[in-house]
């Protein structure tokens, strides 16, 4: 008899063994079934079958009929099937809830690491040391760049697409710095990253992997950006990086949806 994988797969999954589960879909076929034809059917060994019969009646999925010879038939698949999933789901949740209770504590141990970093020249080696390891996505939210900083990226950006990484900005289209305007549509045109036009304040976030988070902070003096006086915030935690990624995507979709809504 030829078995369908995935049921066997599906079979073992509630507790049956491949022999049982093959026994089981045999016996549901053909049943009432002898034990030398399902052995047949199924391809188990006539020295085992009885072992596995013998555990498949006491776990509930076969009744015997006692006589020459014994002749095994399957419980209906809906009621036994029902029934282990049941105990399936009620072992996942009591799992769940002990495995929890033991994560708890440790989440609540949890100082997310801090680094302090002062500078332009560091600040911008540390943001594209970051956004040049990414695996999987950048966001980069907020209106402050550095010129060395933007040239860096006009080549990351391209290896990141290629790579399949999803790059994504909300930025201002001009940047005003104590180093004169970036204008960042114009930077950024060859490349084409995602980019969203929006005006934010100079804070700026870059966002790794959902893993790393970098927060900059300029000084402004009328409205320009003053990149001699720059600190930021490096603070490698999933937990915080990954709530700063919510923030970016509500955003981001947000934007999208006025676009998709003024365009039509």
């Amino acid at each position: 008899m030829m078995f369908d994988e995935k049921m066997l797969s599906s079979l073992q999954k509630l507790g049956l063994t491949n022999y049982g589960a093959k026994t089981y879909i045999v016996i549901t076929n053909f049943g009432p079934i002898d034990a030398t034809s399902i052995a047949k059917e199924a391809s188990i060994p006539r020295t085992k079958i009885y072992d596995v019969l013998n555990k498949l009646e006491d776990e509930g999925w076969v009744n015997v009929e006692h006589g020459r010879p014994m002749l095994f038939t399957a419980r209906d698949p809906r009621n036994i099937i029902d029934e282990h999933r049941s105990t399936l789901f009620t072992e996942i949740d009591t799992l769940l809830s002990e495995m929890s209770m033991m994560y708890d504590p440790q989440i609540k141990k949890e100082i997310p690491k801090v680094w302090l970093i002062h500078g332009k020249d560091h600040i911008t080696a540390k943001s594209l040391d970051m956004v040049s390891k990414a695996r999987k996505s950048v966001m980069m939210l907020g209106d402050i760049y550095f010129p060395e900083e933007v040239e860096s990226l006009k080549s990351i950006i391209p290896k990141a697409k290629r790579n399949r990484i999803s790059f994504r900005i909300i930025a201002c289209n001009v940047v005003k710095t104590s180093e004169g305007k970036i204008d960042l549509v114009k930077a950024f045109n060859e490349v084409q990253p995602d980019m969203i036009i929006s005006e934010k304040p100079p804070i700026k976030y870059v966002i790794v992997d959902e893993k790393e988070l970098l927060i900059i902070f300029p000084k402004i003096h009328e409205d320009i950006l003053d990149l001699n006086k720059v600190v930021a915030l490096w603070i490698p935690s999933p937990a915080v990086a990954s709530s700063m990624a919510d923030m970016f995507n509500m955003r981001w979709n947000k934007y999208v949806r006025i676009q998709t809504s003024d365009n039509q």
